[in-house]
């Protein structure tokens, strides 16, 4: 499943990452999209992004 969102950016950044998906032959919104997903996993593996623990409230302690 994937989900739309809209974002605001400046008009030069605008420029240049639609130079950037023409250079690789995509669309601006795949482009943003996999900048996207990228940062989200670096952010993973640099800890910076933590979820909640999944299995907390599973099995309570009685």
């Amino acid at each position: 499943m994937t989900k739309r969102i809209s974002v605001s950016i400046p008009d030069l950044t605008h420029e240049k990452l639609q130079i950037w998906a023409d250079i690789e032959g995509t669309s601006l919104a795949d482009l943003a999209a996999y900048l996207l997903r990228r940062e989200v996993e670096i952010a993973e593996k640099e800890g910076k992004l933590k979820y909640p623990d999944e299995n907390a409230n599973k099995n309570p302690q009685s």
